[in-house]
């Protein structure tokens, strides 16, 4: 039987802590907080 696992989906709070850390890790290298927040896929209003 021929059958794909699928990829273990990221939710809830993990999601929401790589997405913080991908955040000021590119603000840390000079990002504007627009670009950051594009970049990670959030609301600029909640960056």
């Amino acid at each position: 039987m021929d059958f794909e696992i699928r990829k273990q989906k990221i939710q809830g709070r993990k999601k929401l802590r790589r997405e913080r850390e991908e955040y000021f890790r590119l603000m840390r290298l000079g990002f504007s907080n627009a670009d950051a927040c594009e970049r990670v896929g959030v609301n600029p209003r909640t960056g």
